[in-house]
């Protein structure tokens, strides 16, 4: 059975396994490190966990996989910040690495993707071969696959029913310039907090509002803490399971084959998991939650204008325009 670690014990075992001189026998088999900030219940920790456990299978027993799941090893940024170091050998990870490299806002662009079928052909194809290289390139950190997600939505503590209601509201965002921009141009009032403080903060009154998954809304509780749902779609959103490119290229090649293939079957495996908890997790939510149906029309209008503050970036227009010329046929 995976060892998925969820105390703070474990996150001692974990940075030792990292720290420690990674010296072992020859028939010792290879440590790796990865990390989800979202909890142990939510579908990315799962599908994670499911990547290790591919991966020892495939490694025939040359390959240890750890995964520390539900932010033990901090939030996406500093999982993020620890595979550039070194500290991290991979995570499931998002938009957030556009902190590293601003051009990569293009993965989670409100209203960019139209739906899965796009982000798909988008990221196996052509242009996703772009991104890969670039994101080598400039942060050092390498996509095995990406990993899809449902729409992002709105949970509020005051009903959202409009764009007007969203006027001067704390919406908690992830740290990106893109969501920030985003739901200022939406009028709210954008507040940039790690994933791991965000229950506390809607239960203090710290923010008034977030936007995520029906999944990742369902799994961290939010409805005990905000009483309204806006179902928004103002994301088409994914993930990505991403490792230090230097690492990668250090190990043995039948490893490395080994962890490309479990990548790809864990996205796989995500898919199906996905049909099997969205159902139930949308029927619980809108049993607990009060649920509003946006006509997001308004809002698109809104923040239509949002892109051009990054085409100061290089190489972010070409993979804008070249996304959207790829949803023409959705």
């Amino acid at each position: 059975m995976k060892r998925v670690i969820l105390a703070s014990l474990a996150v001692i075992v974990v940075m030792g396994l990292v720290a420690a001189p990674r010296v072992m026998a020859a028939d010792a088999p290879l440590k790796l490190v990865f990390a989800s900030a979202y909890s142990p219940e939510d579908h990315q920790s799962q599908t994670l966990v499911k990547f290790g456990e591919l991966a020892e299978k495939y490694g025939q027993g040359k390959l240890k996989v750890d995964v520390a799941v539900g932010g033990v090893l901090g939030g996406e940024r500093d999982v993020a910040e620890g595979i550039q170091l070194g500290t991290v050998d991979g995570a499931i990870l998002g938009g957030i690495l556009q902190n590293f490299d601003p051009a990569m806002a293009i993965l989670e662009f409100p209203f960019l993707f139209k739906n899965d079928k796009h982000v798909r052909a988008v990221m196996e194809g052509p242009v996703g071969e772009k991104i890969r290289a670039r994101l080598i390139a400039k942060t050092g950190i390498r996509i095995l696959s990406h990993v899809m997600r449902t729409s992002r939505e709105l949970t509020t503590k005051k009903p959202v029913k409009a764009l007007a209601d969203l006027k001067g509201m704390k919406i908690r965002v992830p740290e990106m310039e893109a969501h920030l921009a985003t739901w200022k141009a939406l009028g709210a009032n954008p507040t940039p907090l790690a994933f791991p403080e965000v229950y506390t903060a809607l239960q203090l009154g710290t923010v008034d509002g977030q936007e995520n998954p029906l999944g990742v809304i369902y799994a961290n509780k939010f409805y005990e803490v905000v009483d309204y749902l806006a179902i928004t779609d103002h994301l088409v959103g994914f993930m990505m399971i991403v490792m230090n490119n230097e690492k990668f290229n250090a190990l043995p090649a039948d490893v490395q084959q080994a962890l490309a293939k479990a990548s790809a079957e864990a996205s796989l495996y995500n898919d199906e998991l996905l049909k099997k908890i969205n159902a139930d997790i949308e029927a619980k939510l809108f049993a607990k939650m009060k649920v509003a149906k946006i006509d997001n029309g308004p809002w698109r209008e809104a923040c239509k204008d949002v892109y051009k503050g990054f085409l100061k970036y290089d190489g972010f227009e070409d993979l804008y325009l070249a996304i959207r010329k790829a949803g023409e046929k959705f």
